[in-house]
């Protein structure tokens, strides 16, 4: 599992992790989504992004049944970068396994999941990523409104 030493959420994330790959049952998978979702922290876009992907890799191989809402982390911030394109998303994951200088260093797990087990989940993909672009529309129209 991830060996962060910085920053302190990531440090406590591994450890999380660590302890759920030894005791599996440990966590419901609500207190495990709200576990790893918590270790995001406040920045841009993309470089949320590429952090989210480190962060929900490991999670996604410890609980392949929650990929789906886990991978909605890094998509919304997408989205909110201006991504219009289910069809980019997997190739913009896969540069964050193998990018030379990551904003948070994927885990050697995390990038084995997102090397092998992320190029496979296209159709997972565009489903959760047009679900989200269709509620971050929907957003967008409410504070329209709030506008007028």
């Amino acid at each position: 599992m991830p060996t962060w030493t910085s920053p302190p959420q990531l440090v406590a994330l591994a450890a999380f992790y660590a302890h759920a790959q030894a005791r599996p049952d440990a966590f419901s998978d609500a207190a495990f989504l709200q576990t790893v979702k918590a270790a995001h922290w406040p920045t841009n876009c993309w470089s949320y992004m590429e952090a989210s992907f480190a962060i929900i890799a490991p999670a996604c191989l410890l609980r392949p049944h929650l990929t789906a809402e886990l991978i909605a982390c890094p998509i919304d911030a997408m989205i909110a970068g201006g991504l219009e394109d289910a069809g980019q998303v997997i190739a913009i994951g896969l540069e964050c396994a193998t990018r030379e200088a990551p904003y948070v260093v994927p885990s050697e797990e995390g990038r084995r999941w997102l090397t092998q087990v992320w190029p496979g989940l296209g159709e997972v993909v565009e489903t959760v990523f047009q679900a989200r672009l269709l509620l971050a529309l929907a957003d967008d129209d409410d504070d329209d409104d709030d506008d007028e």
